[in-house]
């Protein structure tokens, strides 16, 4: 048996290991609520460790909604979900009408998602009383307020097997983030929290990001080419720039990517991400060999390769099989051909 084929038996183990570890997909959610959350607190509940009076917990409902969709190859339509509506509060204890929207789309390489909510009104109650049950009386402290929410998320998850070479490389991937997040002055917080990251959660670029509409100020976290950078400022944040990821891979095993893009409102504002995060780069070392699990083309990831620029963008998984194995890889091939030989020998008598 070729070295090949007894490499390709190899790969395709750990092939199936990343697999079972992940997956190539698509997947957006969008979703909303307005509610009034009330708390009861009371010895009649009984008391806690430290002897104070314990609490239960319910909410007033004044509108719900939620959306999800997902797809698991090229040929699917991609995830394109709409979630909210336009809710009607308690009137009678000043509570507003609020509108939600939220939004989430996810195509190979790129995340949109949206969440706005307007029309909503804090409000806080707090009352004093006492329950009298068989008898008894027991005092009582019942406090409400009000909460609206709005969230829409985009996740893609690719699979790419990486060949051409031995022991380890290096990727560098650029992604473009465009949008922004703000609120009118009041009550209201607009949040983004984006990542890119590889097997075991390893995060290798990130942006994180809130408006305050109470100081109408932001806060802004960037993980961009290994280095972590905060910034502060007024009024709406606008987004328009690009980030870096650099990744140490393997050569033979299959390299997992996961773009989470999440935006979410509470009280009122926008987190609008609609445009795009946009993978438009994918750069690995010279003479390369890539093959992209889901049949999506290279050109939508942007995949190139540094030196001459000479690699090449494979069809099946054959064509990315490293050449000449890691000496620890060995024991996995081994055990893949020991597997094919005892189903042989099964399959024979």
């Amino acid at each position: 048996m070729s070295l090949r084929i007894v490499a390709l038996l190899g790969l395709s183990s750990l092939a199936l290991s990343a697999q079972a570890q992940s997956q190539f997909r698509l997947y957006a959610e969008a979703g909303g609520t307005y509610f009034n959350g009330i708390t009861t607190t009371s010895p009649l509940f009984g008391l806690d460790a430290w002897g104070n009076p314990v609490s239960t917990y319910g909410a007033q409902t004044f509108g719900v909604a939620a959306n999800a969709a997902s797809a698991f190859d090229t040929g699917s339509p991609i995830p394109n979900v709409n979630a909210g509506g336009t809710w009607a509060g308690d009137a009678a204890q000043g509570m507003t009408t609020v509108t939600a929207n939220a939004f989430g789309k996810t195509g190979w390489g790129s995340n949109h998602a949206s969440a706005s909510i307007s029309g909503y009104t804090e409000v806080t109650r707090n009352y004093a009383g006492e329950f009298v049950v068989g008898g008894t009386t027991w005092p009582m402290q019942v406090s409400s307020q009000t909460a609206a929410t709005a969230v829409g998320r985009s996740v893609w998850e690719e699979l790419y097997q990486i060949g051409g070479g031995t022991g380890t490389g290096q990727f560098t991937g650029t992604l473009h983030i465009d949008g922004s997040l703000s609120g009118p002055l009041g009550n209201g917080l607009a949040t983004l929290d984006w990542t890119l990251s590889t097997f075991s959660d390893v995060v290798i670029a990130s942006v994180s990001a809130s408006f305050d509409a109470s100081t109408n100020s932001w806060t802004k976290s960037v993980l961009s080419n290994g280095i972590q950078t905060t910034t502060s400022g007024t009024g709406t944040l606008s987004f328009d720039e690009n980030i870096i990821a650099s990744y140490t891979f393997t050569y033979g095993a299959a390299l997992y990517l996961k773009s989470d893009l999440s935006t979410k409102v509470s009280g009122n504002g926008t987190a609008d991400f609609s445009n795009t995060v946009q993978f438009t780069g994918m750069r690995l070392p010279e003479d390369t060999a890539v093959y992209v699990f889901s049949g999506t083309p290279a050109t939508t990831y942007g995949i190139s390769f540094a030196g001459n620029g000479s690699g090449t963008i494979c069809q099946d998984l054959a064509c990315a099989v490293t050449a000449v194995p890691e000496p620890g890889s060995y024991a996995l091939l081994l055990a893949g051909l020991g597997v094919l030989g005892w189903v042989t020998r099964r399959r024979m008598h």
